[in-house]
C-alpha cells in the first residue's frame, strides 16, 4: 500500500466512526431520559467511582459496569448498521429448507437479530441490566445474537474506535451535565420512531435541556 491509500483507509475508519457513533449517543441518551431509573443509576454509579470533581478519564472506564451495560443495550435496540451485507464463499443450506448458492450477496438484520423474542427477554424493552449477567452476549461478534459491529473477518474494522469515542463521548455528558426534558414534556412523550437508512437515527431529533452537576469546572 502506498501512502495515499493508507491516508484513505485512516479516513474511512474514522469518518465511518463519526455518523455512527453521534446517532448511538443521541439514541442512549434517549432511551435513559426515557428510562429515568437507569438514568439515576447510572449518575450514582459514576458520582460513586468518579466523584464529582473531575471528569471521566479512560482509566474509569472499566469500573463503571452499568454505564457500559446501558451502551450495549442502546446498541442491541438502536445498531449503527441495521443491514450488514456479505457474500458467501460456499453453498450453504440454512435451517435445512434455504439454499444459498456460493458468491451471494447476503444481508444480515442485525435490527431484527437484536428483538428476535428467541434470544432475548422482553426483545423490544429497555433493559440494560440483562448484560449483567456472566451469560450475556459480548459485543465482539462471538455470540450471533448480539452483532451490532458483524462478526468474523468482515466485522467493522473500526469497532475499537467506535466503542471507545462511544463510552467516552456518552459517559462525559452523562457525568457532567444532568439531562432534563423541555417545556414539562414526559418521559413517556419522547418520539422513539426511526429513520432507516445506512445508519438507523432518530425520525425527530433529540431535545434536551443540560444543567451543570459537576462541581469543577468543565475544563479542568
Amino acid at each position: 500500500l502506498i501512502l495515499g491509500q493508507f491516508t484513505i483507509i485512516i479516513q474511512d475508519i474514522t469518518f465511518g466512526a463519526t455518523e455512527t457513533v453521534a446517532w448511538t449517543i443521541e439514541w442512549a441518551i434517549t432511551e435513559l431520559l426515557s428510562n429515568p431509573e437507569y438514568m439515576d443509576r447510572v449518575q450514582q454509579e459514576l458520582t460513586r467511582v468518579v466523584g464529582l470533581n473531575r471528569r471521566v478519564e479512560e482509566s474509569d472506564l472499566d469500573k463503571l459496569p452499568f454505564f457500559k451495560c446501558c451502551m450495549k443495550e442502546t446498541l442491541r435496540l438502536h445498531p449503527p448498521i441495521p443491514l450488514l451485507l456479505h457474500a458467501t464463499s460456499n453453498d450453504a443450506i440454512i435451517g435445512g429448507q434455504y439454499y444459498i448458492p456460493k458468491q451471494s450477496q447476503v444481508l444480515v438484520n442485525t435490527w431484527a437479530i437484536g428483538r428476535d423474542p428467541n434470544s432475548w427477554s422482553d426483545p423490544d424493552r429497555f433493559k440494560p441490566e440483562r448484560f449483567l449477567d456472566e451469560s450475556a452476549p459480548e459485543i465482539k461478534g462471538k455470540d450471533f445474537e448480539f452483532i451490532p459491529f458483524g462478526s468474523g473477518r468482515r466485522s467493522c474494522p473500526g469497532m475499537g474506535l467506535a466503542l471507545f469515542t462511544l463510552e467516552i463521548c456518552a459517559v462525559n455528558l452523562l457525568h457532567c451535565f444532568t439531562w432534563e426534558l423541555p417545556d414539562g414534556m414526559k418521559p413517556s412523550e419522547l418520539n422513539m420512531d426511526e429513520t432507516f437508512g445506512l445508519t438507523i437515527s432518530k425520525m425527530s431529533r433529540l431535545v434536551a435541556v443540560p444543567s451543570h452537576r459537576l462541581l469543577c469546572p468543565l475544563n479542568s
